[in-house]
């Protein structure tokens, strides 16, 4: 038995739109069990079939491999909500993966799993974190390349998760064909800076580098109440929209008390919970 723990993860953090992703603690578990046959539990009906992503991308690794699939059944234990913002698919892109490479004797190294994974969910920005762990910096050329900085233990985060969800679809549909030089040059000329500011908890640099003009414009419109947890946010470090949303999250330096208090008092229900940037990512246990 095998069982592989993956990172949620947080992706388009600010300026760093379809680049910047980083792990946080909040986790999924997938265990692997040699069966007689393919099955999957611990998540909807609708989702136990082929189409699962755990359950492809664990193929996918053996198809390119030219190998036959090893028969087994998987159990999902997930802390991750759907459709959140928060690298749900991209932790059972990893989960798949690692769990066919681990019951291999792995044979891909973790940059040939980054290319898999990428080719599966179409860009590295969260799949990247859930694998390595921590923040990374992550783009496509002629293979999938990623740089990891090592964020500050003392960053705090508030993941502010409404009780509605945002298709990616839906918020693609609302960017812009095209966007302003401008605007481009507001984001890039962030983006390094963010990434220091991470590793030496800049506050002051934080909360300028995380502003953005490429998608958080647009994808707020799809959140309801967003500007009224901005204000409640606004006294705070740095706030961001979690990959496409609904996901929102307060970087915040003292007590996170009078935050959630005040976002208890909104229309939607919105769980609050108290993360870390998580250093590790993927990591597997064996049992006989």
């Amino acid at each position: 038995m095998i069982k592989i723990k993956v990172p949620a993860t947080s992706a388009n953090i600010g300026c760093g739109f379809d680049s910047l992703g980083c792990a946080l603690t909040l986790y999924a578990t997938f265990t692997f069990k040699n069966s007689q046959q393919m099955n999957i539990s611990g998540c909807p009906k609708e989702y136990q079939n082929e189409n699962n992503l755990v359950l492809y991308s664990y193929k996918k690794v053996f198809e390119k491999l030219n190998q036959p699939v090893i028969p087994v059944s998987i159990h999902i234990d997930s802390q991750i909500p759907l459709s959140r913002g928060l690298g749900s698919s991209a932790s059972c892109i990893i989960g798949g993966i690692w769990g066919a490479n681990t019951l291999l004797n792995y044979p891909l190294s973790k940059e040939e799993c980054l290319d898999i994974a990428t080719e599966i969910e179409g860009h590295p920005d969260n799949v990247a974190p859930a694998l390595y762990g921590n923040l990374c910096a992550s783009f496509q050329s002629d293979k999938v390349y990623c740089t990891q900085f090592q964020a500050s233990k003392k960053i705090k985060m508030l993941a502010l998760i409404p009780d509605f969800e945002i298709s990616t679809k839906k918020a693609r549909e609302v960017l812009p064909k095209q966007i302003k030089y401008q605007d481009a040059v507001f984001n890039l000329s962030r983006v390094a800076s963010l990434c220091k500011a991470f590793e030496t908890n800049d506050t002051e640099m934080i909360h300028a580098a995380l502003q953005d003009k490429l998608h958080e414009p647009y994808r707020k419109k799809l959140i309801d109440e967003y500007d009224k947890i901005k204000e409640i946010c606004k006294e705070e470090t740095a706030f961001f929209i979690s990959g496409s949303g609904s996901t929102l999250i307060c970087i915040y330096q003292d007590s996170k008390e009078k935050l959630i208090q005040e976002i208890s008092r909104l229309k939607n229900k919105w769980q609050c919970l108290d993360l870390r940037i998580e250093p590790k990512g993927v990591q597997e246990e064996k049992y006989d």
